[in-house]
């Protein structure tokens, strides 16, 4: 036995110093990509400490830079009078004729930087005042100084909102967990009672699960704060690498010309050695980072994103509340004498609050990431967009057709509401309020009109 473990000596050694070839010039490679991802995950875990800080875009990728309102520049609009209309989305709030000419902007008090800005729903009361909504925040708008104001004071902090709707003299705000409604003056909400839906499942999307994980908020701010510990010692495992790696060559040729070295030896020592202890203390932890990573954007996203887990005992994702991070949109249905729901496992039906949600077979596909676009066109007649397209839906008799083609869906389209995302047709928003007829801005490629693709939009400002 010792002959052959002597004999195996050689070719261990071998492995060894290849495992280490690799190592170290894979990693020397990759540094900075991974060094930018932790130290981005670090500050995403912490997105509204950074809200107000911004980069122009001219600095990213030209995938990022807006142009013919594509990026999610407009979501929405809402007719303000007969020769004006209010633009809103990601680039803020815009007035605008009816042709969409003298725009103006109109995103004044909104509180400052990129992602408070990005404008998600707006809504008039009969009287005749707006509300918006951001990501966190609640603003009323003051027509007289033209100036938007934050009305969240009665609203519970925290809460991420998706959807503001006027129906009476009520107004309805949507978290992704509850709804609230407040009556003239709108300054007093109260919780409305939602109970669980007929096809009511506890089970989690297992891609939320992985997320939080990654995140660490399955666990809350002390999983946040563990997570941005590995975060710091990812940052020092590239900077400590960069020193063990750089640091060899005027090592050595400073010793071939009798130099001191000293100094660089004594940096080169103190990285190599925290380098293999961070790394062996954390090795757990890291590999939970990379992988959980890996399955958070496609290829590997694609076969998760619809399937469905057990809640992880003790964390954030359990909650005795059946909607807990499940609400996305509300709509009132005047000739059904009903409300509409759109949650991340489909689209309800209920007469009154209180009532049990009831799930609604054949609607629109509808992208894992949700509705963009829901709006009414007619009696009967919705508009729905998302990420899988956009789509025409009679709720009379429940048919779906093209949009773009007026085709019915074909049978081979997925009807229960679940929709995979489409790269031909990203819908990011739409608008009925324009004279040149519908138009429909489409994520990547812009604004284009219904009835003449081809014709050309109102151009976007720069911005």
């Amino acid at each position: 036995m010792a002959f052959s473990n002597r004999k195996r000596t050689p070719k261990r050694k071998e492995k060894a110093r290849t495992w280490r070839r690799l190592h170290k010039w894979v990693g020397l490679v990759l540094t900075f990509f991974v060094f930018m991802f932790a130290l981005s995950g670090i500050f995403l875990n912490h997105r509204t400490a950074i809200t107000r800080w911004d980069l122009p875009r001219r600095w990213m990728p030209r995938q990022y830079v807006y142009d013919n309102w594509n990026n999610g520049a407009v979501v929405g609009t809402l007719r303000m009078g007969p020769d004006s209309v209010m633009l809103y989305g990601s680039n803020g709030v815009w007035m605008a004729d009816t042709f969409c000419r003298g725009l103006s902007p109109c995103s004044d008090g909104l509180r400052p930087g990129a992602d408070n800005r990005n404008i998600r729903a707006v809504t008039a009361t009969p009287d005749g005042q707006l509300y918006a909504i951001s990501a966190h925040t609640l603003y009323r708008f003051d027509g007289t100084a033209r100036r938007w104001h934050d009305a969240g004071h009665a609203l519970p902090r925290g809460e991420a909102l998706t959807d503001v709707q006027a129906v009476g003299d009520t107004l309805f705000v949507v978290t992704r967990s509850q709804i609230y409604a407040a009556a003239p003056p709108y300054d007093r909400f109260t919780t409305l009672p939602l109970p669980a839906p007929d096809d009511y499942d506890p089970r989690v999307s297992l891609f939320k699960t992985i997320w939080v994980t990654h995140s660490g908020d399955l666990f809350g701010l002390p999983g946040r704060l563990l997570i941005d510990l590995v975060g710091i010692v990812v940052v020092v495992l590239c900077l400590t690498g960069l020193v063990v790696t750089l640091f060899e060559i005027p090592i050595r040729l400073r010793k071939r010309r009798g130099d001191p070295a000293l100094p660089l030896r004594r940096a080169w020592t103190f990285s190599f050695l925290w380098h293999n202890r961070l790394g062996s203390l954390f090795i757990v932890l890291l590999l939970l980072i990379v992988v959980t990573g890996m399955f958070l954007r496609p290829p590997l996203l694609i076969p998760i994103a619809r399937t469905q887990v057990k809640p992880v005992p003790g964390s954030t994702l359990r909650s005795d509340n059946p909607w807990h991070d499940r609400l996305r949109r509300l709509r009132y249905d005047a000739e059904g004498h009903r409300w509409l729901l759109a949650a991340s496992s489909g689209i309800y039906a209920f007469p009154t609050f209180g009532t049990q949600p009831r799930k609604l077979d054949n609607t629109p596909p509808v992208s894992v990431m949700g509705l963009n676009v829901w709006q009414q066109t007619g009696p009967g007649q919705w508009v729905v967009g998302s990420f899988s397209g956009i789509y025409g839906w009679d709720m009379t008799d429940g048919s779906v057709t093209d949009y773009d083609t007026g085709l019915p869906l074909g049978d081979s389209m997925p009807r229960h509401g679940r929709g995979r995302p489409t790269f031909s047709n990203p819908v990011s928003g739409f608008s009925a309020d324009f004279a040149q007829g519908p138009v429909i801005f489409d994520y990547g490629y812009g604004a284009r009109i219904a009835s003449d693709p081809e014709a050309a939009f109102a151009p976007m400002p720069d911005v």
